[in-house]
């Protein structure tokens, strides 16, 4: 796969999901397997997915860098990423869930996962 696949199964997914109402994303191509994109989706509700990823695809998908970030009216609802937290005790790959001290461990998760997982918000 090349990265410019991965691009556009990015754009598909999130065209796929009705409940969106505005998306602003940016793709930026390193080379031929590897990329950045940064993101922010905006749902019905006013509540906003913000998201970035520095991933190399090829025979398996390698994220480097990842943050999936759903807040409403400024307050977080939950986050996934794997940057390390200094001074804490913190899997590589965790979620915060409702505030930033509520740390559980995560797989690596993507974005069409985490858009599965704002729709039951929705639904509340």
């Amino acid at each position: 796969m090349l990265i410019a696949d991965y691009f556009r199964r990015i754009e598909e997914t999130v065209s796929s999901f009705p409940a969106i109402s505005a998306s602003e994303i940016s793709f930026d191509q390193r080379t031929h397997n590897i990329g950045f994109i940064k993101g922010v989706l905006t749902f019905r509700d006013g509540s906003e997915l913000h998201f970035k990823e520095f991933v190399k695809v090829g025979d398996e998908t390698v994220k480097y860098k990842y943050a999936y970030h759903y807040q409403k009216d400024d307050r977080l609802l939950f986050r996934y990423d794997n940057h390390p937290i200094p001074l804490k005790d913190v899997p590589k790959h965790h979620k915060h869930h409702l505030s930033e001290d509520n740390i559980i461990e995560t797989n690596v998760t993507d974005l069409e996962d985490v858009l599965k997982e704002v729709i039951t918000f929705l639904s509340t």
